[in-house]
């Protein structure tokens, strides 16, 4: 782990590590103080001073327990000890509380800079570190039966004006050091992406459409010559039609697993065409019999936001029919048409403003 003392800035390690706020392990109580005053048990704590209280004899079984912080400063830490290095904030990172026994204490501070340490005892004496070892510029402070009661931390770094974010940890394990910490040990959970692979989203949606089929109570029946076929529906789903629609077709929409509409169509015909006329700006969805999927959002632009969908050729079967809402504080209200034609024409909706 040997680095060179090149000023660092907080930019490398710790982004990637900065959604681990604190990992506890003997603790009883842990308050953060925005500012002095801010909470009545922590009102002798300078302003921006985190205040925690630590007893190891609690139990709990998580340790190291850590804190990411920032070190750095413009005040000499020699000025407060003789024997300390560095530059720190006027200010503690943290104060302990510290209410256990035990048999050690071991503070230090993991980063990927040249970081300083800097400890005021409740006896008003000072303990500090710059590097663990000539190795390892991390600093470690050991305190073998630690006293009770308040602990004072100061952060720092050897080069004045120099900001290096890290954790700082505090551990009774022997076995838990600077140069031996792995983060990604800590919690053994294995990384899960935030988005789905696309054959995941595929099984779902497949998934959903076998739901949606279940789901169908009443089906209509459209023949050539016949209908065309008419039902006042509401579209009030909060699912995004990519959900259900697979294929190669981008659907838009917010929809239900639920189709709006069924249909049985019999016969030949050159199209079918489906359209909705509501009061709001919406969506058509159709899946053929054959598994694909027609989208329509607005049948002319801006110049009509209500949706027609032409099925081309249509094969005999079931069609499921959705009708989708663009604004999910806004249920859309109106009429459904299907017809064994592609010449229908949706009433003119344009957007209001």
């Amino acid at each position: 782990m040997t680095r060179d003392k090149t000023p660092v800035r907080g930019i490398t390690l710790m982004r990637g590590l900065a959604a681990i706020v604190a990992i506890a392990i003997a603790v009883v109580s842990f308050a953060i103080v925005a500012s002095a005053g801010s909470v009545a048990t922590a009102a002798q704590q300078p302003p921006g001073t985190a205040f925690i209280a630590i007893n190891p004899e609690a139990g709990l079984p998580l340790d190291p327990f850590i804190i990411s912080l920032q070190g750095g400063g413009p005040v000499d830490a020699s000025t407060m000890a003789k024997e300390c290095k560095g530059y720190v904030g006027k200010n503690p990172a943290v104060t302990v509380d510290y209410k256990g026994k035990a048999e050690m204490l071991k503070i230090f501070f993991y980063s990927d800079g040249d970081p300083v340490l800097l400890i005021q005892m409740p006896d008003g004496k000072f303990a500090c570190n710059d590097n663990t070892n000539p190795a390892l510029l991390d600093p470690t402070v050991t305190l073998s039966k630690p006293a009770q009661g308040r602990y004072n931390v100061w952060l720092g770094s050897v080069l004045k004006g120099d900001l290096i974010p890290g954790f700082l940890v505090f551990t009774s394990q022997g076995n838990v050091s600077a140069g031996g910490l792995a983060l990604q040990n800590l919690v053994r959970r294995p990384a899960q992406p935030e988005v789905l692979p696309l054959s995941n989203r595929l099984t779902f949606a497949a998934t959903r459409v076998a739901e949606a089929q279940a789901a169908v109570k009443t089906t209509e029946k459209l023949a050539p010559g016949g209908g065309p076929l008419t039902a006042q529906v509401t579209a009030a789903g909060d699912l995004p039609a990519p959900e259900v629609a697979t294929g190669d077709t981008l659907c838009g929409g917010l929809i239900t697993v639920a189709p709006t509409y069924a249909f049985e169509w019999s016969g030949q015909a050159k199209a079918l065409g489906v359209m909705f006329e509501g009061d709001g700006d919406a969506t058509v969805i159709v899946r053929t019999p054959d598994g694909k999927f027609v989208c329509a959002d607005d049948a002319d632009g801006p110049n009509n936001l209500n949706p027609l969908a032409v099925v081309g050729n249509p094969a005999a079967g079931s069609y499921l029919v959705w009708v989708g809402r663009t604004d999910p504080a806004q249920p859309v209200a109106g009429k459904l048409t299907v017809a064994s034609t592609a010449d229908l024409r949706p009433a003119v909706l344009k957007k209001t403003r």
